[in-house]
Protein backbone atom coordinates (compact mmCIF):
# COMPACT_ATOMS: atom_id res chain seq x y z
CA UNK A 1 0.00 0.00 0.00
CA UNK A 2 1.59 3.68 -0.75
CA UNK A 3 2.30 5.57 1.71
CA UNK A 4 1.19 8.72 -0.05
CA UNK A 5 -2.67 9.89 0.95
CA UNK A 6 -4.71 9.76 -2.54
CA UNK A 7 -6.09 12.33 -3.60
CA UNK A 8 -10.12 12.14 -3.36
CA UNK A 9 -12.78 13.76 -5.39
CA UNK A 10 -15.68 14.92 -3.93
CA UNK A 11 -18.12 16.17 -6.75
CA UNK A 12 -19.42 19.35 -6.69
CA UNK A 13 -22.96 20.22 -8.77
CA UNK A 14 -21.44 22.43 -11.38
CA UNK A 15 -20.50 20.07 -14.32
CA UNK A 16 -24.02 18.24 -12.94
CA UNK A 17 -26.46 16.93 -15.91
CA UNK A 18 -29.95 18.63 -15.12
CA UNK A 19 -31.62 15.41 -14.37
CA UNK A 20 -34.87 14.91 -16.56
CA UNK A 21 -37.67 13.88 -15.16
CA UNK A 22 -38.66 12.24 -18.36
CA UNK A 23 -36.13 10.27 -19.14
CA UNK A 24 -36.66 7.01 -20.42
CA UNK A 25 -33.28 5.79 -19.66
CA UNK A 26 -32.77 2.11 -17.93
CA UNK A 27 -31.51 2.90 -14.28
CA UNK A 28 -31.09 -1.25 -13.76
CA UNK A 29 -28.79 -1.14 -17.24
CA UNK A 30 -27.17 2.84 -16.12
CA UNK A 31 -25.90 1.35 -12.97
CA UNK A 32 -24.48 -1.69 -13.74
CA UNK A 33 -21.86 -0.02 -15.54
CA UNK A 34 -21.57 2.69 -12.74
CA UNK A 35 -18.26 2.70 -10.49
CA UNK A 36 -18.34 4.34 -7.17
CA UNK A 37 -15.46 6.55 -6.10
CA UNK A 38 -13.99 4.10 -3.37
CA UNK A 39 -11.13 6.56 -2.44
CA UNK A 40 -13.88 9.65 -1.83
CA UNK A 41 -16.05 6.86 0.15
CA UNK A 42 -13.38 5.91 1.97
CA UNK A 43 -12.20 9.58 3.22
CA UNK A 44 -15.91 10.59 3.40
CA UNK A 45 -16.33 7.64 5.86
CA UNK A 46 -13.46 8.57 7.99
CA UNK A 47 -14.43 12.07 7.84
CA UNK A 48 -14.57 13.18 12.35
CA UNK A 49 -15.63 16.72 10.81
CA UNK A 50 -19.11 17.30 12.51
CA UNK A 51 -20.21 20.21 10.34
CA UNK A 52 -18.83 17.76 7.05
CA UNK A 53 -22.34 15.67 5.68
CA UNK A 54 -21.55 13.25 2.67
CA UNK A 55 -24.10 11.54 0.13
CA UNK A 56 -23.40 8.95 -2.31
CA UNK A 57 -24.66 10.17 -5.91
CA UNK A 58 -26.03 6.91 -6.95
CA UNK A 59 -26.14 7.95 -10.67
CA UNK A 60 -22.77 8.94 -11.27
CA UNK A 61 -21.05 7.69 -8.16
CA UNK A 62 -20.28 10.92 -6.88
CA UNK A 63 -19.66 11.96 -3.05
CA UNK A 64 -21.17 15.03 -2.51
CA UNK A 65 -19.84 16.79 0.43
CA UNK A 66 -22.32 19.50 2.22
CA UNK A 67 -21.00 22.03 4.59
CA UNK A 68 -22.62 25.31 5.85
CA UNK A 69 -19.41 27.40 4.62
CA UNK A 70 -19.89 25.98 0.83
CA UNK A 71 -20.47 28.61 -1.97
CA UNK A 72 -23.37 26.66 -3.46
CA UNK A 73 -24.80 25.01 -0.19
CA UNK A 74 -28.52 26.39 -1.23
CA UNK A 75 -27.91 24.45 -4.70
CA UNK A 76 -26.58 21.62 -3.51
CA UNK A 77 -28.98 20.70 -0.46
CA UNK A 78 -32.24 22.04 -2.90
CA UNK A 79 -30.98 18.97 -5.61
CA UNK A 80 -30.57 16.37 -2.59
CA UNK A 81 -33.93 16.95 -1.14
CA UNK A 82 -35.48 17.05 -4.53
CA UNK A 83 -33.77 13.60 -5.19
CA UNK A 84 -33.87 12.14 -2.53
CA UNK A 85 -34.08 8.61 -4.18
CA UNK A 86 -30.67 9.74 -5.89
CA UNK A 87 -28.74 10.83 -3.02
CA UNK A 88 -28.19 8.50 0.07
CA UNK A 89 -26.85 9.82 3.04
CA UNK A 90 -23.00 8.79 4.67
CA UNK A 91 -23.23 7.81 8.04
CA UNK A 92 -20.97 8.69 10.22
CA UNK A 93 -19.69 6.26 12.87
CA UNK A 94 -19.71 6.68 16.43
CA UNK A 95 -17.20 7.89 18.77
CA UNK A 96 -18.16 4.30 20.35
CA UNK A 97 -17.15 2.38 16.79
CA UNK A 98 -13.76 4.04 16.62
CA UNK A 99 -12.77 3.74 19.97
CA UNK A 100 -13.64 0.07 19.69
CA UNK A 101 -11.58 -0.58 16.52
CA UNK A 102 -8.43 1.81 18.29
CA UNK A 103 -8.69 -1.29 20.80
CA UNK A 104 -8.53 -3.59 18.34
CA UNK A 105 -5.36 -2.29 16.67
CA UNK A 106 -4.48 -2.20 19.93
CA UNK A 107 -4.53 -5.44 20.56
CA UNK A 108 -2.09 -6.11 17.66
CA UNK A 109 0.37 -4.14 19.32
CA UNK A 110 3.64 -6.55 19.31
CA UNK A 111 5.32 -3.65 21.43
CA UNK A 112 4.16 -3.93 24.83
CA UNK A 113 5.78 -0.52 25.60
CA UNK A 114 3.19 1.13 23.76
CA UNK A 115 0.01 -0.46 25.29
CA UNK A 116 -0.10 1.76 28.32
CA UNK A 117 0.78 4.98 25.84
CA UNK A 118 -2.05 4.13 23.95
CA UNK A 119 -4.33 3.33 26.59
CA UNK A 120 -3.51 7.28 27.79
CA UNK A 121 -4.43 8.42 24.38
CA UNK A 122 -7.72 6.45 24.02
CA UNK A 123 -9.03 8.63 27.18
CA UNK A 124 -7.89 11.38 25.22
CA UNK A 125 -10.89 13.79 23.56
CA UNK A 126 -9.92 12.95 20.00
CA UNK A 127 -8.53 9.37 20.74
CA UNK A 128 -7.46 9.06 16.94
CA UNK A 129 -5.42 11.99 16.99
CA UNK A 130 -3.49 11.08 19.98
CA UNK A 131 -2.91 7.25 18.80
CA UNK A 132 -1.79 8.83 15.51
CA UNK A 133 1.01 11.02 17.14
CA UNK A 134 2.05 7.41 19.75
CA UNK A 135 2.47 5.90 16.08
CA UNK A 136 4.34 8.18 14.19
CA UNK A 137 7.89 7.48 15.39
CA UNK A 138 7.10 3.74 14.38
CA UNK A 139 6.89 4.24 10.72
CA UNK A 140 5.46 0.56 10.32
CA UNK A 141 3.16 0.48 13.19
CA UNK A 142 1.91 3.61 11.92
CA UNK A 143 1.97 2.04 8.19
CA UNK A 144 0.05 -1.07 9.69
CA UNK A 145 -2.55 1.38 11.62
CA UNK A 146 -3.79 3.41 8.72
CA UNK A 147 -4.01 -0.41 6.53
CA UNK A 148 -6.06 -1.85 9.46
CA UNK A 149 -8.35 1.33 9.80
CA UNK A 150 -9.37 1.50 5.56
CA UNK A 151 -9.74 -2.41 5.64
CA UNK A 152 -12.24 -1.92 8.77
CA UNK A 153 -13.96 1.42 6.77
CA UNK A 154 -14.25 -0.73 3.47
CA UNK A 155 -15.86 -3.88 5.81
CA UNK A 156 -18.56 -0.78 6.61
CA UNK A 157 -18.98 0.32 3.43
CA UNK A 158 -19.63 -2.56 1.79
CA UNK A 159 -22.04 -3.71 4.64
CA UNK A 160 -23.34 -0.43 3.64
CA UNK A 161 -23.99 -1.12 -0.07
CA UNK A 162 -25.31 -4.14 1.10
CA UNK A 163 -27.86 -2.84 3.12
CA UNK A 164 -28.85 0.34 0.33
CA UNK A 165 -28.98 -2.69 -2.47
CA UNK A 166 -26.07 -1.54 -3.99
CA UNK A 167 -23.50 -4.65 -3.91
CA UNK A 168 -23.97 -5.65 -7.41
CA UNK A 169 -22.21 -1.95 -8.22
CA UNK A 170 -19.32 -2.62 -5.63
CA UNK A 171 -16.27 -2.60 -7.29
CA UNK A 172 -13.05 -2.08 -5.88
Amino acid sequence: MSTEKPQSRFDDFENDDDIDEDEDEDADEYHEELVFDLVSLIHAWQDEAPDNNYYLDTKNGAVKLVNQNLYDLKQLTDEIEKHKERYLYLPKPGPQQLKDDLRDFQKTIENKGLVPILDMALESPHPLSGFTKVLTPYPEELERFKEFRESRVRLRIRQWFEANSLVDRWEV
